[in-house]
């Protein structure tokens, strides 16, 4: 492993734990870590980073390319969660940089399970039976819940958590429809394509599953949100970025949806005066309904081993540009083989 190699570690509120983990087990494995855990402070001292290897922060960190420039031995950046969206991803690619994230299966298997389980809740108005309990309220004269069985579920984006609601609800007895800009992988048989306007218009439950970027922010945007089939369930777990929140509580209030169950916003936390708080048929959860014990203690893993196959000059298991790696090969990997001979 390399002499003296640096790590810079960016830590955010609700991953303290885990990044403590990180940086313990690093410097136990004689890597030097420099522990952040503020992203506006460590910016402005990227003067004083000039060693550092590699650099582990949170998806939301300004990896700008003049950061990534200020720091001369930067070899890789990785999130420790999946998203990047605060990363220069072309800018890293240019210079030679490697992205590396948290894509891990616990990951996606948690999200996936925690989406079909929102689904199901909002469908089956969990929140409005318990209610009634608690209230000791007489059992209403009509029913409100829905099955999910015989409905159309569509998936607004296709990456690895939307793969594994496919394999889970395959044998549910519903209609599958995905629209993605790209596919990286077939689509399975049993899942229709469409464009998004027709997912919107033909769907009884909308799953948000998008990455977000400068292309997909507001995706589901006034004019589009006004095409949902009415009636239909909203969920998302992705990022609130991709939705306009302001046209989504207009439309709610209307009455356009059956149910909003919804994971991430726009602003995080969500404001105490945000307007989302006064909708009596939303799920509100504060981005963590799919975080679950195995999916941090595997993130830590994924963190280490990653950092530390970086150190190596190999390649790690989880790469965002792949487009990087005959140079970073040529860069990394060439020295490691000459430093052996």
């Amino acid at each position: 492993m390399t002499e003296q190699a640096t790590i810079l570690l960016v830590s955010h509120p609700f991953v303290e734990e885990q990044f403590r983990e990180v940086a313990a087990r690093l410097a136990a494995s004689g890597l030097q870590v420099l522990s952040y855990d503020d992203a506006t402070v460590c910016c402005a001292d990227a003067h004083k980073l000039q060693n550092v290897d590699a650099i582990l922060c949170m998806h939301d960190f300004p990896l700008t390319r003049e950061f990534m420039m200020s720091l001369p031995k930067l070899r890789a950046a990785f999130s420790f969660v999946t998203g990047t969206e605060g990363f220069d991803e072309p800018a890293a690619t240019e210079l030679g940089i490697l992205i590396g994230n948290g894509q891990i299966c616990e990951n996606f298997d948690s999200m996936a399970e925690a989406t079909i389980m929102l689904m199901l809740v909002a469908l089956y108005d969990l929140h409005g039976a318990e209610q009634l309990q608690r209230k000791n309220l007489p059992r209403p004269r009509t029913f409100t819940a829905s099955m999910l069985m015989g409905k159309t579920v569509g998936l607004i984006g296709f990456g690895q958590i939307a793969r594994a609601i496919v394999e889970r609800l395959r044998t549910w007895s519903v209609k599958l429809q995905v629209y993605a800009p790209r596919f990286r992988t077939p689509i399975p048989p049993e899942v229709r394509q469409v464009e998004l306007d027709e997912l919107l218009r033909t769907s009884d439950v909308v799953s948000v599953l998008a990455s977000l970027n400068a292309q997909s922010r507001y995706l589901l945007n006034a004019e589009r949100l006004a095409t949902i089939k009415p009636g239909a369930v909203l969920v998302n777990t992705a990022r609130g970025g991709l939705i306009d929140e302001a046209a989504l509580c207009r439309l709610a209030r209307e009455g356009r949806f059956k149910a909003l169950a919804l994971d991430t916003f726009e602003v995080e936390p969500l404001p105490l005066d945000s307007p989302l708080r006064a909708l009596p048929n939303a799920i509100l959860t504060p981005h963590r309904v799919g975080h679950t014990i195995e999916t941090h203690r595997g993130l830590v893993e994924a963190a280490v081993a990653n950092l530390k196959r970086v150190i190596r000059a190999e390649l790690p298991a989880q790469i965002r540009n792949p487009d990087v790696i005959a140079h970073w090969n040529r860069r990394w990997a060439a020295g490691k083989t000459a430093a052996r001979g």
